[in-house]
């Protein structure tokens, strides 16, 4: 099974320039045409154009959007009301969406993007809906540069089926999972180039949502200069809104109840930590090189996030991640295609549990690789593996080979 894999992953990348060319112009234009549908038409009125004037449209923007939209407005109007939201109104149709409560609990650094963005988009006149499509595209476009540079079939694989996905980024808009992605591509580009720098643009990730929380397990690894400044950036992120906005801690007290039981929760911590416990040995052990970290620390907590909440997407979106190692954007890519082939077997709830086993079957070969006996080993004497897993310093493991 193992060789038939490779040989596959070996004919795939063999294929010549213009078959790849060919591939990434046929997923652009599918992912174009199946986006079209889900713009809005507050924002583009398609009546008035002659070549889509049959393409239904929503009439109005997505939740997302309408619940940053007014976020943005609050901090604009008055910058001490991020979190308590009693000095600008909402609209009817705000109102009608969203309490003021659940518009856009997040935290700090992501709601003054946004409301940048929104400033931004009104001076310039594309609009907050325009700069926030604009960055899922950026995102897009920086993810097909890194596919062609590993594993190229990857792209098509996740993006020639974008009904899903184009109505979470076009209609929908989950605008904090996409400032977050994009701080998180960036970071995988500044790791591949060797730059430190990398650290910040993750530590900027997780001021923006909270999957990539994981990550700030390798703080010990990095050298005191960079340490610091990561440890200041989630200090700023986190500590520092306590005693600057009234109602800031809401947020978290909020999403405790939003969805999802006691049960949900302690399946949830059964689940992921012992997930982020093995990434972790494995990390260790220089399983793997430091682009692909980046990309699995946004695993643990997705996870935990998604099984506590019941909801695929909270795992699905992360999973977008370019992995040259190829195995997360295959499991995204498996199902987000049964969803699509069989939604009716195959509901979103049931994709999350099929791809939560799967990550776990990768863990699991992966531990294979090391060796049991070793695991075992290591096991038997769990205070010295404790201090390896947690002062090791994982870029002086091996680097895992870049396809050509």
């Amino acid at each position: 099974m193992e060789e038939s894999v490779r040989t596959i992953d070996r004919w795939l990348l063999a294929a010549g320039p213009r078959t790849r060319r060919a591939v990434f112009a046929l997923t652009f234009l599918a992912m174009a045409g199946t986006s079209l549908p889900n713009v809005p038409q507050a924002y583009i009125d398609y009546s008035r154009i002659p070549l889509l004037a049959r393409v239904h449209q929503p009439e109005t923007y997505g939740t997302d959007s309408i619940a940053d939209m007014y976020a943005a407005k609050v901090i604009l109007n008055d910058p001490s009301d991020m979190y308590t939201k009693a000095r600008l109104e909402q609209t009817p149709l705000e109102a009608a969406t969203w309490t003021r409560a659940e518009s856009s609990p997040y935290p700090p650094f992501a709601l003054l993007m946004e409301a940048g963005l929104y400033a931004a988009g009104e001076w310039t006149g594309i609009g907050f809906y325009g700069l926030m499509l604009a960055i899922a595209c950026a995102f897009l476009i920086l993810s097909a540069r890194y596919f062609a540079r590993t594993r190229w079939y990857l792209f098509p694989l996740l993006y020639l089926n974008f009904s899903y996905l184009s109505d979470r980024f076009v209609h929908v808009q989950d605008d904090t999972y996409l400032l977050m992605l994009l701080w998180v591509v960036v970071a995988l580009w500044l790791a591949r180039a060797g730059r430190a720098s990398s650290h910040l643009a993750m530590a900027a990730a997780i001021a923006t949502k909270l999957s990539p929380l994981y990550y700030a397990r390798h703080v010990t690894s990095m050298r005191p200069a960079m340490r610091t400044a990561f440890v200041a950036m989630l200090c700023a992120g986190f500590v520092l809104p306590w005693f600057i906005w009234d109602n800031y801690l809401y947020i978290y007290s909020f999403h405790q109840g939003l969805k999802g039981n006691i049960y949900d929760s302690i399946a949830a911590v059964l689940v992921s930590v012992p997930f982020a416990i093995a990434l972790c040995y494995l990390e260790a052990h220089g399983v793997f090189d430091r682009e692909d970290r980046i990309g699995w620390a946004l695993v643990p907590v997705a996870i935990f996030l998604a099984l506590k909440m019941r909801v695929a997407r909270h795992l699905l979106l992360v999973l977008l991640v370019p992995d040259k190692g190829a195995s997360r954007n295959l499991i995204a890519a498996l199902g987000l295609t049964l969803h699509f082939l069989l939604p009716r077997l195959m509901p979103l709830g049931s994709v999350l549990y099929v791809s939560v086993l799967l990550l776990i079957g990768v863990l699991v070969y992966h531990l294979r690789e090391i060796g049991w006996t070793r695991v075992r080993a290591d096991l038997a004497r769990p205070w010295p593996t404790i201090r390896l897993m947690v002062l090791s310093r994982p870029d002086g493991g091996r680097d895992c080979p870049t396809p050509d």
